[in-house]
């Protein structure tokens, strides 16, 4: 029973042994020196007056889905916007979904459905060929706009939530550069988690098959009885009998 319970709790100990040091090496190799994983995508662009993301987290009726997740992730988002030229003023915000929509409602805009190896693929909305700057807007939760690379740090929070690259005056035909960083506060503390269980089942594991091992060898050694294999004893002779003459005869040994 210790050689099979050691080797059911080995196997998952090993894994999570092996899962918690891919994520710290993963974390300290794949990283930038502030700690964001980096993603750069495919030139975004659109001949109408914005290039959006639509539903960027969690879908949720109040605004705010499952906090203490968020909470625990800690996830940072760094959006690093350049516009194609570079007398370009760019603009990039980050707004609730339903605010957005609103405001891209009746304008020609790009919105971005998946990304395939870094390129992404839109889906095109009609409407008219300009709108109000976004800087005119108050819904932006955090927003940064210039000329020359611009740089967006945003806390992730529950809800739905859009990121929007457009002109900064409001004008069509929008063409930027995006690099996408994140970084989440979760992965040393999962990492250390993980070695560390992984290390106590692997070394229970280890323990238990290694005293189930020398207790089935020592039990191959014990025997209750004379092993049906092994050859009988030599007979003894009888003990010699003496007659009342005083003679001493000894028997021969009986078999």
């Amino acid at each position: 029973m210790a050689i099979i319970v050691g080797c059911l709790l080995l196997v998952p100990g090993l894994g999570m042994a092996a899962g918690g040091a891919a994520a710290a090496i993963g974390q300290a190799v794949a990283t930038d020196d502030d700690g964001y994983f980096r993603f750069t995508l495919d030139r975004v662009e659109s001949t109408g007056v914005a290039v959006a993301t639509t539903e960027l987290w969690l879908d949720d009726v109040e605004g705010d889905a499952a906090p203490w997740v968020f909470d625990f992730l800690d996830v940072d988002l760094r959006l690093r916007v350049d516009g194609a030229a570079s007398t370009d003023d760019v603009f990039v915000g980050i707004a609730r979904s339903a605010d957005v929509e609103q405001y891209l409602a009746a304008a020609a805009h790009s919105e971005v459905i998946e990304v395939d190896d870094r390129t992404p693929r839109y889906e095109q909305v009609g409407g008219t060929a300009s709108i109000e700057s976004p800087l005119e807007q108050d819904f932006w939760t955090v927003s940064a706009s210039g000329t020359g690379e611009q740089q967006l740090d945003w806390e992730a929070r529950g809800g739905r939530w859009s990121v929007v690259v457009m002109n900064a005056d409001g004008s069509p035909v929008v063409s930027a550069d995006v690099e996408i960083g994140a970084r989440s506060g979760a992965v040393t503390a999962v990492s250390i988690g993980l070695l560390a269980l992984g290390g106590i089942l692997t070394s229970a594991a280890v323990v238990l098959i290694v005293v189930g091992a020398r207790g089935r060898r020592s039990s191959g050694h014990d025997t209750d009885g004379p092993s049906p294999l092994a050859s009988p004893p030599p007979p003894r002779p009888s003990p010699p009998i003496v007659d009342p003459a005083g003679d001493e005869r000894r028997p021969t040994a009986v078999g």
